[in-house]
């Protein structure tokens, strides 16, 4: 079973329903693929979901994020990367992926895309995953 890593935009893309972002959680959700996130990576979702624009209340933040949790395995982070520079927040995803030795992060950062493979962890789009995947 493939182990993956998805970004924030990843996560909250699929619980707005869109597309190959849903597609990807679908597989967590249903055992194809395995799920993995890191502290950091939960408080980062947290975060962004309260933003106004989402237009989330305080239970609907708790219901996905308890859902998440429930598809995901928690990774304790061990490793430290500094391999993103433009915005160094990125970095916990490759940490994430190394300690879950995952074979992929699915994201739709430009930062983690143009990386495209790190230590042999594939860095694709839901699209590219969806596609290469299925």
């Amino acid at each position: 079973m493939k182990k993956v890593v998805f970004d924030t935009n990843v996560i909250i893309s699929a619980y707005k329903g869109h597309g190959f972002p849903r597609d990807c959680y679908y597989l967590a959700r249903t055992n194809r693929i395995k799920l993995h996130y890191s502290e950091p990576i939960l408080d980062e979702v947290k975060r962004v979901l309260a933003y106004l624009k989402f237009n989330f209340t305080n239970e609907e933040i708790k219901v996905i994020t308890s859902d998440f949790v429930n598809y995901a395995k928690h990774v304790k982070i061990q490793s430290e990367i500094h391999i993103i520079k433009e915005d160094r927040s990125d970095n916990m995803f490759l940490e994430c992926a190394i300690d879950a030795r995952a074979d992929f992060i699915i994201s739709g950062d430009n930062h983690l895309l143009k990386l495209k493979n790190y230590r042999g962890i594939f860095i694709v789009s839901p699209k590219e995953f969806i596609m290469q995947n299925l």
